[in-house]
């Protein structure tokens, strides 16, 4: 099958490389990040994400390429404005995410003044709010092929004056507001493009959530009845059981079957190949994953009940599909020692299974208590490495605090962000991407060093009927994502789990994918994020370039975009602390 198609290829071509066929190239983008919101610093995770080299300049600096990416609104004086402007004159691409910057006549856009509220102190103009973009009738190159529904939190409220506008919003309850979502203008030999809600915002919003103190309202319909007592992932998720969910068959249970906050990641990065292509810039990107493959996938399983039989059966079962996986153990554990042997053996990982849900002091919720969990699990088990944790019934209390933990402890990975029940699978966070959480309550913002693995469903046939495991699957794909999915040793030996499990692993590798544990995960991002684009040289219709990496990477994948559409691909090997050159 086609990999990608569309949506793949575009959201992969999302690094620019500011370059003529005379001269050296920068073979970067430019970011300037206001700090009017902390969630504007969310762009730089997803230019990592997407493989993108970039700049970062402080505002009004236009940096060494031909694109410059404003996040926010920025303050900026008239000598700032100016140089911005003629930026464009000259060549350059300006791409602004929900902020026009005191720059109207450039962006041929105006904010729409708020003609009600007359209240002292009040802002004078309108603000999008929460609502969802309505762009699928549109037929910009930036929208095409979207499948959810978009819903996003906040932006400007804006209108053209000289610029071609595209798409429109409704409001939180869907109806139309006559307010567009991009306004593009071509100036002089470059072009000024804005996106008026704020994506951002939104993408942080859907996959951090709020804080879990009580517990979530249950859809309407009686699917996903999380108002069970205990507080969880899916007591904090803000998108819509009614907007947001896909009904797939009649008597089954709606699922989130598009990543919504993943389709907003790619409005943003196809904004960005977008405007580059308008100034004739190449594009060049680190895939997100090795050897070119398109997503890769994650089974874990959670040692409920602890009974050896359905372990070593749970085990004999991985070893069939020919995988690797993450065993996430609670302590303590009546598993024996030679099954964590085993385990190991058959280069699986063995991670943490935080436990908050018992009566007995060392159950639960606190910081000291997953201390004494992670070091009980190691001490006892003869486990020295412990990278990864998913949290016994997806618990969960506040928004960002168990993030902080696992930084403090020396955790590397979660997979908590899922359902815990029917009518809440497939992408409840909005994202198969693994991310990592901002830590927006600091000052200033920092991100924090976890990666969040989100998690699609608990066992198939129980949660979600398996033969939509694949429809999940092809999102992945799509995304150029990961897909995890969790198998219970409880479960396993129930009539058709095994063979669910099996059918699922065959269905990935049939698109391409590998099955990964969750510290692989870690391991290949956190050392592909080190990749760093040295120069980049127009040699005749080739373009060579020199990387480094601080750590090695095996089967990186280089591509060229090329201003027409045309693609170039280089697989190799990076060693560390080495200057290498390709040429494409």
């Amino acid at each position: 099958m086609k990999r990608a198609g569309i949506i793949l290829a575009s959201w992969l071509a999302c690094v620019a490389c500011a370059w003529t066929r005379e001269t050296d190239v920068s073979g970067v983008i430019t970011i300037s990040v206001s700090p009017a919101a902390p969630s504007n610093v969310y762009i730089i995770e997803i230019a990592q994400r997407a493989g993108c080299f970039y700049d970062q300049q402080p505002p009004g600096q236009t940096g060494r390429g031909r694109v410059l990416v404003l996040a926010g609104e920025h303050k900026l004086t008239n000598e700032q404005r100016d140089k911005l402007a003629a930026f464009v004159e000259n060549g350059g691409a300006l791409v602004s995410l929900g902020g026009l910057h005191g720059m109207q006549k450039l962006f041929g856009a105006e904010p729409v003044a708020s003609s009600t509220n007359k209240t002292w102190g009040a802002c004078n103009v309108q603000q999008l709010g929460e609502g969802y973009l309505d762009v699928r009738q549109s037929r910009h190159p930036v929208f095409a092929g979207l499948k959810s529904s978009l819903h996003f939190f906040g932006g400007l409220a804006g209108r053209a004056t000289s610029a071609k506008a595209a798409g429109s919003v409704l409001d939180r309850h869907r109806r139309t507001k006559k307010l567009p979502v991009l306004l593009e203008r071509r100036v002089g030999r470059g072009m000024a493009l804005l996106i008026a809600p704020d994506l951002l915002n939104s993408i942080v919003h859907i996959q951090q959530g709020i804080a879990v103190l009580r517990d979530g309202t249950p859809a309407f319909d009686g699917t996903m009845p999380v108002n069970d007592g205990a507080l969880k992932t899916d007591d904090g998720q803000v998108l819509d059981c009614d907007f947001d969910r896909v009904a797939l068959a009649k008597g089954e249970a709606p699922v989130f079957l598009y990543p919504v906050a993943d389709e907003l990641r790619l409005i943003i990065l196809r904004a960005i190949q977008y405007a580059a292509r308008a100034v004739g810039q190449q594009l060049v990107q680190i895939a997100p994953w090795p050897r070119d493959v398109p997503a890769v996938g994650c089974i874990s399983h959670d040692s409920d009940g602890n009974r050896p039989d359905q372990g070593w059966a749970l085990l004999e079962q991985v070893k069939k599909a020919g995988i690797r996986t993450t065993w996430c153990m609670m302590f303590p554990c009546a598993y024996p020692r030679a099954l964590y042997d085993a385990v190991r053996a058959a280069d699986c990982e063995i991670a943490l299974h935080y436990d908050a849900m018992k009566s007995d002091a060392d159950h639960h919720w606190g910081f000291d208590k997953l201390l004494k969990q992670l070091d009980g699990l190691r001490m006892n088990n003869g486990v020295t490495e412990i990278l990864s944790n998913k949290n016994h019934y997806t618990r969960w209390e506040g928004r960002l605090d168990f993030f902080r933990w696992c930084e403090q402890a020396g955790l590397k990975t979660d997979g908590t962000m899922g359902p815990s029940k029917q009518g809440g699978c497939g992408f409840p966070r909005g994202t198969c991407q693994p991310w990592r959480p901002l830590d927006d309550e600091a000052a200033p913002p920092r991100f924090l060093e976890v990666y969040e693995i989100p998690l699609i469903t608990q066992d198939l046939d129980i949660h979600l009927p398996a033969k939509r495991a694949p429809r999940l699957l092809d999102q992945a794909v799509a995304h150029g994502g990961l897909a995890h999915f969790l198998f219970h040793p409880a479960h396993i030996q129930k009539p058709g789990m095994a063979d669910a499990m099996q059918t699922l692993v065959k269905e990935g590798r049939q698109r391409g994918m590998e099955w990964w544990t969750h510290a692989e995960v870690w391991r290949w991002e956190t050392a592909r994020r080190t990749v760093r684009l040295v120069e980049a040289t127009a040699a005749g219709n080739k373009l060579r370039v020199k990387l480094t990496a601080e750590r090695p990477l095996k089967g990186a994948t280089l591509i060229v975009h090329e201003p027409d559409g045309k693609q170039r691909r280089l697989t190799r090997d990076l060693p560390a602390s080495q200057m290498v050159e390709w040429t494409l």
